[in-house]
């Protein structure tokens, strides 16, 4: 026995963006040839029975995919679309204008709420309840092969019908025209025929643990057409999406992602991945949280998802013929010169904390970055150079071991207060024929959560030296004065001492950048309240911290509707995968957080970003 269930080809009607509903519209030249190539994923199957609607989509998807077959065939009104009512033949985007674009989203897809004069999704499933039921399953439980060729909606409630899904989560399960499903109804489970397979892999990143890679296979080909990797943090927010890992401390000391890789095989059953959709991340994206259906990604793993969200970003961009970052502003509506945005980099030169080699230094990152208004070109020279600069001091004071290197480049001096390490970057700068605060300036990633004690409401910011929140602001404050470059502050308290956010926020956040990175983990609700009660007014943007792209773009999103800023960043687990350079270029973020200029994982973001510039010279 098997039972199938496809939605109809692209119709003409699908291809201008109208609502269809009952009006019956013939297939587009695109919707006859999807429907020839379900019929090629379903030759080897001999079907006894056939059921489509009475609108001629639905038969003529049929014809096409079975062609000659001698079948029985059914034609039943009660497998037909949704009936849109008033809103039939209208333009979608002409309504969204009008009514706006989660008014469209509930009359489309809401499965108690009607549109005007037409059915919701429920009146939609108690007629194709009861005929699943009274035609359908005997014919199943006689052990018959059975094609049923449908609609959208139709279908979707077809799902609620039998249990895959309930009436919130239907509202956001997308159905590719003329993609075979898989219903095993005994067994209470269904899975896609996709024309592209996700395969996953073990990769090791910049730190020598593992991570998870996954490419994309298009099956007629057989060849791998994208990929993507997820990046790894040292310190991390607690509200960031679960890193699953497989925790044998027999096998890579804990840190083998197996259990991921085989989270894939889900995502290959339960994802829609089509010609008709592979290039539209936003869609393959929500697919993901669906699929998940939790908040931290604790089904699937925030690492996988990650993975396969930057692989189908690399997919999507390379089928419509564009560079990443190219697509990224195109697919998401950003609106700017993309030739005048290309992101200042913030360089992590002096390492403490988790990214140091001691714990002695508890600021976590000293960083400097060049004036924004300089070329790429110069900006790189600028960096380079101060970064040797650095080194020859460094030497030169504390000894050939002071150039050893952490987790993102940067030095590990035997320094022990930000007070020492700000003024010998400042050296290095002036030793390189620079100025202080007007060509290159300098940042810190506190990192404060690190060194906050949670019971004494404490920050030990340097070693003995323990301060409540109000003296920690008043520290910042001194290190703000005594040097005016330093212009941006990350994680300068724990993630959740909300009131000394915003005290710090309110005294300085019309001189300085601060920054949130735990305290945000680039999720969209901590975001709206972050901005309700103003809390910092700049977000640092990590991929891996919600899972997808998509949600990260959606952060990015409100901040800048907000007139906020936005730093893109790399974690300190890196691999060579260069694409959030494109992110930040394609969003149009103003600067972008990767390391020194040392490490061949950072060194790829750097040349990444160089050879974007040089794109730009030749358009």
């Amino acid at each position: 026995m098997a039972f199938f269930v496809i939605r109809h080809g692209e119709s003409i009607w699908n291809k201008e963006n109208k609502f269809t509903g009952w009006t019956d519209v013939g297939l587009s030249e695109k919707g006859e040839k999807e429907a020839i190539i379900a019929g090629e994923k379903l030759k080897k199957i001999n079907f006894d029975h056939i059921i489509c609607s009475d609108l001629i989509r639905t038969k003529q998807t049929a014809d096409l995919v079975i062609k000659n077959q001698n079948i029985i065939f059914t034609i039943s009104p009660e497998v037909k679309e949704r009936d849109y009512g008033d809103l039939t033949g209208i333009v979608k985007s002409d309504l969204i204008e009008k009514y706006g674009e989660k008014q469209i989203q509930i009359w489309r897809r809401s499965y108690y709420q009607r549109p005007p004069n037409g059915e919701n999704l429920e009146d939609v499933k108690n007629r194709i309840g009861p005929f699943y039921d009274e035609f359908i399953l005997p014919l199943l439980k006689d052990n018959k092969n059975v094609l049923l060729i449908s609609h959208g909606n139709a279908l979707r409630a077809l799902f609620v019908h039998l249990g895959f899904k309930d009436e919130k989560s239907i509202e956001h399960f997308e159905l590719a025209t003329a993609t075979p499903i898989c219903i095993n109804v005994f067994e209470n489970d269904y899975y896609y025929l996709n024309d592209y397979e996700l395969v996953g892999r073990q990769i090791i990143d910049s730190r020598g643990f593992p991570t998870i890679e996954v490419a994309c296979l298009d099956k007629s080909t057989h060849k791998f057409i994208g990929k993507g990797s997820s990046p790894s943090g040292a310190s991390c927010g607690s509200s960031e999406v679960l890193e699953l890992r497989d925790g044998n401390p027999s096998y890579f000391k804990g840190k083998s992602v197996f259990k991921a890789i085989h989270n894939i095989e889900l995502i290959n059953k339960k994802i829609s991945l089509n010609n008709s959709n592979f290039n539209n991340l936003s869609k393959i994206d929500n697919q993901l949280k669906i699929i998940d259906g939790t908040d931290l990604k604790t089904v699937l793993g925030g690492n996988t998802t990650t993975a396969v969200s930057f692989c189908m970003a690399h997919v999507a961009s390379k089928s419509e013929d564009l560079e990443m970052f190219e697509y990224i502003k195109k697919h998401y509506g950003f609106n700017f010169e993309l030739s005048n945005s290309l992101p200042t980099p913030f360089v992590n030169i002096i390492n403490g904390g988790k990214h140091g080699v001691t714990d002695d230094l508890k600021i976590q990152e000293f960083m400097i970055f060049p004036n924004e208004s300089y070329s790429v070109s110069k900006k790189m020279q600028i960096i380079c150079e101060v970064y040797q600069t650095l080194k020859e001091i460094l030497v030169k004071k504390y000894g050939k071991q002071a150039k050893s290197i952490g987790d993102e480049g940067g030095f590990c001096p035997p320094i022990y207060n930000a007070q020492e390490a700000l003024s010998v970057i400042e050296e290095s700068i002036v030793s390189s024929n620079y100025k202080v605060g007007e060509d290159v300036f300098m940042a810190l990633d506190c990192a404060a959560s690190e060194f906050y004690n949670i019971d004494s409401k404490l920050y030990e910011v340097e070693k003995d030296l323990f301060l409540t929140s109000d003296e920690l602001i008043e520290y910042y404050a001194n290190l703000l004065e005594k040097h005016p470059s330093l212009k941006s502050i990350e994680d300068g308290f724990h993630e959740t001492d909300y009131e000394a956010w915003q005290k710090f926020t309110q005294k300085f956040g019309d001189k300085i950048m601060i920054v949130g990175d735990d305290l945000f983990t680039t999720n969209p609700v901590l975001i709206k309240k972050g901005l309700k009660e103003n809390w910092a007014n700049t977000l640092l943007l990590k991929v891996n911290q919600i899972g997808t792209v998509s949600e990260a773009i959606e952060s990015a999103k409100l901040m800048f509707d907000s007139g906020k800023n936005v730093i893109v960043s790399h974690r300190s687990g890196e691999t060579n995968n260069a694409y959030i350079v494109d992110i930040a270029v394609g969003i149009g973020a103003k600067y972008l957080k990767i390391g020194s200029p040392c490490r061949g994982e950072r060194v790829a973001k750097f040349n990444r970003l160089i050879e974007i510039e040089q794109i730009f010279n030749y358009k």
